[in-house]
């Protein structure tokens, strides 16, 4: 290492560590004090560019805190005489040559900046400029967490540190090359044919490995939709949610980075509501395998089939040997994960809380069913983590099932359903599919012979067993000796088989609950 990489790379340990500190404050204490830490954090993310303003940007997705959601829509642009001079350098001839204007006000992102300019003939378009500094940045962070030691879950749970360095260090490389962007962006502009959805034209002529030219796509940030009507609304969740579809099954590759200030909403001439889907540095890409994997395990658990959890979750990359210790709980996690798709009837994304019912499910060992996972699973995560935030900002109910098959088509589904991924090797336990779960939690209450009370949902809401119950009941139940935690817990253990959870019986009133 050099004395200027070795200078740059402790001027960018100094700004990391003003970082960790703010955020450690912006976790602690009393509200306001969070509230300030938190404004002091977004404006250290902000001035260091790079990674940690992807972290800001990602906070977007995760927080409903407004600092954190202005990172995305952008933050102050560098002055225009620097990034002209990238532009040039990009053309390889004057300015004047191509553009008959360009506003020197641009709209700066993490690695770099759009400014709006005029073509020659009249077309409006996005310039998009890598910042001069940056890669070198990017490389000091990257040698930075090179020396990361494994600690906390990493080390307990024996993630892959290494993987997940490398899959991080892959990903920027991609990003930072608008080549490779240009390219994506073409590619699945072409490929996901979703009304409604618009994904800006670009100019390959105009372009290069710091220059990015493309389609001016007016529009405004997806959270002013918030506050449209609400067919509006779930249009717009509509279209977000096909598009996703498309990308992953269809297309194989789905957008890595769909904070706020990459998703515009606008409506068209005829007044329908319209997506644009900018900044396709961050993709994801599926191989064909996990993609069938995916599907075939929504489809079992939907019939309550033989499919085998395990072996479609080592299809999608997971570590079989790693599984095995939790492949009891596989099927019902596996109906956690799928459960928007178990029922025809719209679903909110609001009420699903999967993080909560994960840990309920499988306690401290969630740790070991996520270290299982390959590494660039975390980038996929992302993306979908991001997605569920957009629904949830959307506030719509949407019917996932049949989005989906509108997506795919039946010849997918098909193929799907009979593709047999490699069954693993096991231990000497019997294979856990969706035939022996229970599909429905039920909930009855009888006053003599007559039903007054009929519910059912999914049967991974077990785990949420004490928020299900009336709070009038909850002390009869605790008064009764019923410990409602043990048996959901045990339920969970038995892989959510059929099976009763509980009856309590009072002067007037008969509760029963069950798997079914």
């Amino acid at each position: 290492m050099n004395i200027k990489t070795s200078i740059q790379t402790i001027a960018r340990a100094g700004k990391l560590a003003r970082i960790a500190w703010a955020a450690r404050r912006a976790t602690r204490g009393p509200e306001d004090r969070r509230l300030a830490a938190q404004q002091v954090l977004a404006r250290l993310l902000a001035d260091a560019r790079g990674v940690p303003l992807k972290i800001g940007q990602l906070l977007s997705n995760t927080t409903d805190a407004s600092v954190f959601n202005e990172l995305a829509k952008g933050v102050e642009p560098r002055p225009w005489p620097r990034m002209k001079r990238v532009l040039e350098r990009g053309l390889g001839r004057p300015i004047d040559h191509v553009f008959s204007d360009i506003d020197p006000i641009g709209i700066a992102a993490s690695l770099g900046q759009v400014h709006r300019g005029t073509l020659l003939d009249g077309t409006d378009v996005a310039i998009k400029l890598r910042y001069p500094d940056i890669a070198d940045a990017v490389a000091a962070e990257m040698r930075l967490a090179g020396l990361m030691p494994g600690f906390g879950p990493v080390a307990k749970w024996g993630f892959d540190l290494a993987g997940y360095k490398a899959t991080l260090k892959a990903n920027m490389d991609r990003e930072l090359n608008y080549c490779g962007e240009l390219q994506r962006q073409q590619r699945l502009g072409q490929t996901i044919t979703v009304e409604g959805l618009v994904v800006p034209r670009v100019y390959p002529n105009l372009s290069g490995g710091e220059v990015l030219v493309q389609s001016w796509e007016p529009g405004e940030h997806l959270d002013v939709a918030a506050a449209w009507p609400c067919a509006d609304r779930a249009r717009i969740a509509q279209i977000l949610l096909h598009t996703f579809f498309s990308s992953l099954f269809v297309a194989g590759e789905v957008h890595g980075d769909p904070h706020v200030g990459n998703v515009l909403v606008r409506r068209s001439r005829e007044s329908q509501p319209q997506v644009v889907l900018l900044d396709f540095g961050c993709t994801v890409e599926v191989s064909r395998p996990a993609r069938l994997a995916i599907l075939k395990l929504i489809v079992g658990a939907r019939r309550n089939d033989a499919t085998d959890p395990l072996a479609c979750f080592a299809a999608m990359g997971f570590d079989a040997d790693k599984l095995e210790p939790v492949a009891d709980a596989l099927p019902a996690m596996a109906q956690l994960l799928v459960e928007p798709f178990l029922n025809d009837a719209p679903f909110f994304a609001d009420h699903w809380h999967l993080s909560e019912r994960i840990n309920q499910l499988l306690g401290e060992l969630r740790w070991w069913f996520r270290s299982a996972g390959p590494s660039d699973l975390l980038l996929f995560v992302r993306a979908f983590a991001g997605l569920v935030h957009q629904l949830r900002m959307l506030g719509s109910r949407l019917p996932w099932w049949a989005i989906l098959t509108d997506a795919v088509g039946p010849q997918l589904l098909r193929e799907a359903e009979v593709f047999d991924p490699p069954a693993p090797r096991r231990a000497t336990r019997r294979v856990q599919d969706f035939a022996g779960v229970a599909k429905l939690l039920r909930i009855r209450v009888l006053e003599g012979e007559s039903q007054v009370v009929s519910v059912s949902m999914p049967a991974a809401q077990v785990v949420r067993l004490n928020e299900l119950i009336p709070d009038d009941v909850l002390p009869r139940i605790v008064a009764a000796g019923i410990d409602l935690e043990h048996i959901a817990r045990r339920a969970c253990e038995l892989g959510l088989s059929p099976q009763p959870l509980f009856e309590l019986k009072t002067e007037t009133r008969h509760y029963q609950v069950w798997l079914e």
